[in-house]
């Protein structure tokens, strides 16, 4: 009579049903388990698969790692076929995959072939011992190095133990175990994996973010500077301190921008960097639909869209350039609220001139508008429009030049000899 296992001693009631699982099916499972455990077991496997990681601060956007599959897959490795198959039947029934290795070598075959989520491990084998398989695992140079495994033996010395523990074994389960203990023990370690997983995507995804933030720094960064060089080269005035700088025909805007900004401040935490955001979203704006260049007017901001000779004057780039002003500072001001003031806006033609400044102290000290007829005309329309409430004035002279596809006609205000005429977008003015 061949002789019996420790295990196979103590549990003689269970050896006619343990059977191997077919070769290439779906997990061995006991057809006669009755109904009422089947809850129990559906727990244990939602405990196994729920996420322990959430309470690391991963972020809940952070898809799911693959660390542990819906079916965890468990890769036993043991000699002896009785210990095996009772093992894969234990584990089977709490709903793992399972597959197995008859010594270190094979399972380390099968490892390669398909990564599982856990191995249990037997340390006394031929050939390969489980030290030696735990040694060859984690010198593995692929992410099956971080496998977890969990070694069977019934060489319980603390000695033996500090063998296991030292070649890279995970947890260390002493022979005869009862089905509860392995369980347990593959549910624990496949929990703390996961956790283990969570902790460091959630530490590599806050390093990509940050990363990413700086890229999107530095690329905005970078689109400034290029901007700015084009424009240079563009609108390029090699001009001395006190020299003038004369253009014969060009659109004139003119918003009330830093007045807008004064109303909004004393409901902002921090009216510094609102005017600089809101100088920010103007500038760009501007300079997107061709401004050639900036000038601080007392509360206004002009931009100036200057003709080449010969050029036909058109309202085309600078109305463009006014609606995503507004767009940008309805966004920044939060003008898009209602009962809110929008910034008020002016449009006309004629001739612009400006001139050098220099600042003995600190250098350069810009370009400055010179006083002259069109300057004056379009802050007055910029004043009107405040008055009236609208959010673009042009004088007749603009509109006669403007696209008919870009903007409608309003209502019209004479105040002093001046004629103005207010602009809406053509989905404003259907409403």
């Amino acid at each position: 009579m061949p002789r019996r296992s420790p295990v196979q001693a103590r549990q003689p009631h269970r050896l006619p049903r343990l059977r191997r699982p077919p070769p290439r099916r779906r997990p061995h499972r006991r057809p006669s388990r009755p109904a009422a455990a089947r809850p129990r077991l559906r727990r244990n496997r939602a405990d196994l698969l729920q996420p322990a990681g959430r309470a690391a601060g991963v972020s809940s956007s952070l898809p799911p790692l693959p660390i542990i599959a819906a079916v965890p897959f468990v890769l036993l490795i043991d000699d002896d076929p009785h210990q095996r198959a009772l093992a894969a039947l234990v584990l089977s029934s709490e709903g793992h995959e399972i597959r197995e290795a008859s010594d270190g070598t094979e399972g380390l075959k099968l490892a390669r072939g398909k990564r599982p989520d856990l191995i249990v491990c037997d340390v006394v084998m031929p050939g390969m011992n489980g030290y030696q398989f735990v040694t060859a695992l984690r010198a593995e140079p692929s992410a099956l190095c971080t496998t977890p495994v969990i070694l069977l033996t019934s060489l319980s010395e603390r000695a033996q133990v500090r063998v296991g523990m030292n070649s890279g074994a995970d947890d260390y389960l002493p022979k005869p175990f009862r089905p509860e203990e392995l369980t347990e023990a593959v549910s624990s370690l496949l929990r703390r994996r996961q956790a283990q997983y969570e902790v460091i995507a959630g530490k590599v995804k806050r390093d990509v973010d940050t990363a990413l933030a700086r890229q999107r720094e530095l690329l905005a960064s970078r689109y400034e500077d290029r901007l700015l060089q084009e424009l240079n080269s563009k609108w390029n005035l090699d001009m001395q301190a006190g020299q003038e700088a004369a253009f014969p025909d060009a659109v004139v805007l003119a918003a009330d921008l830093f007045e807008a900004v004064g109303r909004a401040a004393p409901a902002h935490a921090d009216p510094a960097a609102l005017l600089r955001r809101a100088h920010e979203a103007a500038r760009d704006a501007l300079y997107l639909f061709g401004a050639a260049h900036l000038l601080h007017q007392g509360p206004d901001l002009v931009a100036l869209f200057p003709f080449a000779a010969g050029e036909a004057p058109t309202l085309g780039n600078p109305l463009r350039a006014a609606f995503a002003m507004q767009a940008a500072m309805a966004h920044v001001l939060g003008g898009d609220t209602p009962g809110a003031q929008p910034v008020a806006m002016a449009l006309d033609l004629g001739g612009f001139s400006m001139v050098r400044l220099q600042d003995p102290l600190h250098g350069d000290g810009g370009f400055a508008a010179v006083p002259g007829p069109t300057l004056h005309r379009v802050q007055s329309l910029r004043a009107l429009a405040r008055e009236q409430g609208w959010a673009l004035a042009v004088s007749p002279d603009a509109l006669a030049v403007m696209p008919e596809s870009l903007a409608v006609a309003g209502r019209e205000a004479t105040v002093d000899a001046l004629r103005a005429v207010e602009l809406l977008r053509p989905a404003v003015a259907g409403r």
